[in-house]
């Protein structure tokens, strides 16, 4: 019989302090729930939103000029600066492979939407940058009449 009351006791002992550790979890469960909602962090909470708009803006803001991984190079244009000299120069490199977008010289089809618009519109956009592409092709030394130039060279050679 020694035996069977030992077990119970055993279990009785189990038990209460099963229960106590069980008691304690909730109230510390319920302390920082307490403690967690009371403290509010607004700067946390700015930064996020902050970083998570940043992170989903629209593709069409970034400027391939201003990105540090790409090499920063001083070009010089000979003297003569006639739109064929800017265009091979400047502006080749993406108009020649359609590199992000920008409409290949000698397309007609590529440029038909683009002449739609009026030469206005394409000299500011060439001037004044428009989605990846920089101002004045990322050769900011360039007039815009240089530009105008290279612009005309591209319709030009397009139609």
């Amino acid at each position: 019989m020694s035996g069977t009351t030992s077990d119970k006791e055993f279990y009785k002992i189990f038990g209460i302090v099963s229960l106590i550790i069980v008691l304690l979890a909730i109230v510390i469960a319920i302390l920082s729930n307490v403690f967690a909602s009371a403290v509010t962090n607004d700067y946390y909470d700015r930064a996020q939103e902050k970083a998570t708009s940043e992170r989903i803006a629209p593709s069409d803001k970034i400027n391939l000029a201003s990105n540090p991984t790409f090499k920063t190079e001083v070009i010089e244009i000979a003297s003569s600066k006639s739109g064929k000299d800017v265009y091979n120069s400047v502006c080749m490199s993406c108009h020649m492979s359609g590199a992000a977008g920008a409409p290949i010289t000698g397309e007609s089809d590529q440029w038909s939407t683009r002449l739609a618009k009026g030469n206005t519109t394409l000299y500011s956009n060439a001037i004044n940058g428009i989605g990846v592409m920089p101002a004045k092709g990322g050769l900011m030394s360039l007039s815009e009449d240089e530009v105008k130039l290279a612009v005309d060279y591209m319709i030009d050679q397009s139609k």
